[in-house]
C-alpha cells in the first residue's frame, strides 16, 4: 500500500475582509482573531473555520461526483458522527435496532463505507447521551430523521476518529494593531457608535495544510473485527474521495472565504505557495512564515525560500515528471490558474496514469 500524503504551504494577499472576525468579548463588537507574541499583535484566521470551509467544498464535489454521503453529514451538522453511526447501525433496516458493544465497530465501519465526510473529516461519538438522552428526546430537530433511519442507543463505548488532514492558522506576515476600521451602523454618540463598530484586516498571511491521503477509506477499528480488511471501500472510492478532498482544499486556497464574507468579501491580492505530494511518507512541508523569538520587534516574518526548499524535497527532477522511481513530486504556484492547473497532474500521480499530459513544475 502506497503512503500517498500531500501538504500545501501558501501566502495569501487578503485586503479589507472581515474572514476572521470569529469571536465577541461580551459585546456587539466582532473582534478578529490575533496572535500575541511578547508585545507584538499579528492577525490570525483560525484552522477551524478553514477547516469549516474546506469540507463545504468537500460536501460540494462529493455531491457532484456522486461520492457517498449520510444526510447529516452533507448538511455538516455537529453531531453528524454519532448519528451517523447509528444511522449505518441500522443500514435502512425498517425493523427496530440497538447499537451496542455487540455492532458498535461494524457500525463505524459501515460509516466510512457510507460517508465520504466522516471519513476524511473525522468525529467524535462520546455518546454524551448515553444515559437514555437522546432516547428521551435531547435531540428535537432531528427527531423525526432518528426515529426513522436510527438505530436507539445502547451500551457503548465512545469512539472517534481522527481527521484525515490536519489545518494551521493562517497567520499575518507583518504585525497589526486592533483598530476599528469600519462602522456597521450610524449612531448619534460615540459611545453608542463604538458599539456597533466591526473591524476589518488587510495582511499577507502564511498558512499550511497537510492531509494524509492513504487514511481515507480505511477502518481504524479493522482490527477489532474478524476477517476485515484495513480498506473500507474499494480501491477505486478510495481515489476518488481522494481526489475530492485535495480538489477542497485547492478551492480554498483559490478562493479563501471565512466568517463574515456576504458584504465582507476578501480583495485577494496575492496566491502563492507550494504543493508537495509524496506515496511513500507523511509530506513535509516548509512553513511560508518564521518566528524567531529574539527579536522583540518582528517575531514573525515572512520566510523568502520556503518554496524552494520544498522544490529540494522532490525526487523527480524531469521536466515532465515522468521518473519511474520517484516518490515525491512538488508544483509550485504564484496565482490562482497556477493552483487550479495542478489538480490534473496530481490527480494523474495518485491515479497512476502517466499518459495525461504534464507541464511540470511551475515557477515561482
Amino acid at each position: 500500500m502506497k503512503l500517498w500524503s500531500i501538504s500545501f504551504a501558501y501566502r495569501l494577499g487578503l485586503g479589507f475582509h472581515a474572514l476572521n472576525n470569529e469571536g465577541a468579548d461580551g459585546s456587539n463588537l466582532m473582534q478578529p482573531r490575533r496572535i500575541d507574541v511578547g508585545s507584538v499583535t499579528y492577525d490570525g484566521i483560525s484552522g477551524e473555520i478553514i477547516r469549516r470551509h474546506i469540507l463545504e467544498n468537500f460536501v460540494d464535489i462529493c455531491r457532484s461526483q456522486t461520492i457517498a454521503m449520510l444526510p447529516l453529514s452533507e448538511g455538516l451538522h455537529p453531531d453528524r458522527g454519532p448519528i451517523g453511526i447509528r444511522s449505518a447501525a441500522r443500514n435502512n433496516n425498517a425493523a427496530a435496532v440497538t447499537l451496542d458493544a455487540n455492532n458498535l465497530f461494524s457500525s463505524v465501519r459501515a460509516a466510512i463505507e457510507k460517508c465520504a465526510v466522516l471519513d476524511a473529516g473525522g468525529f467524535l461519538a462520546a455518546w454524551k447521551d448515553a444515559q437514555g438522552g437522546a432516547n428521551a428526546g435531547d435531540y428535537v430537530a432531528e427527531s423525526d430523521y432518528i426515529n426513522r433511519c436510527c438505530a436507539t442507543l445502547g451500551s457503548v463505548d465512545p469512539v472517534k476518529r481522527e481527521s484525515c488532514f490536519d489545518v494551521a492558522w493562517l497567520i499575518s506576515e507583518n504585525p497589526q494593531d486592533l483598530t476599528v476600521t469600519q462602522h456597521s451602523a450610524f449612531r448619534d454618540s460615540a459611545s453608542m457608535n463604538s458599539r456597533y463598530a466591526q473591524s476589518m484586516r488587510s495582511n499577507t498571511y502564511g498558512g499550511v495544510i497537510r492531509a494524509d491521503l492513504h487514511r481515507i477509506g480505511t477502518d481504524d477499528y479493522w482490527y477489532l473485527q474478524n476477517n476485515k480488511p484495513r480498506l473500507a471501500v474499494t480501491e477505486q472510492d478510495q481515489k476518488k474521495r481522494q481526489i475530492a478532498l485535495i480538489e477542497a482544499i485547492i478551492n480554498f486556497i483559490a478562493s479563501p472565504t471565512g466568517a463574515k464574507t456576504a458584504g465582507w468579501a476578501p480583495h485577494v491580492f496575492l496566491t502563492k505557495g507550494a504543493i508537495l505530494l509524496t506515496s511513500a511518507r507523511t509530506a513535509p512541508f516548509t512553513s511560508p512564515i518564521k518566528v524567531d523569538l529574539t527579536n522583540n520587534d518582528k517575531p514573525v516574518q515572512a520566510e523568502p525560500s520556503y518554496a524552494e526548499t520544498m522544490k529540494n524535497l522532490a525526487n523527480d527532477k524531469n521536466e515532465n515528471m515522468d521518473n519511474p522511481n520517484a516518490d515525491t513530486w512538488v508544483w509550485t504556484f504564484k496565482d490562482a490558474q497556477q493552483l487550479i492547473s495542478t489538480i490534473p497532474q496530481i490527480k494523474s500521480k495518485i491515479e497512476g496514469n502517466n499518459n495525461v499530459e504534464k507541464k511540470g513544475q511551475t515557477k515561482s
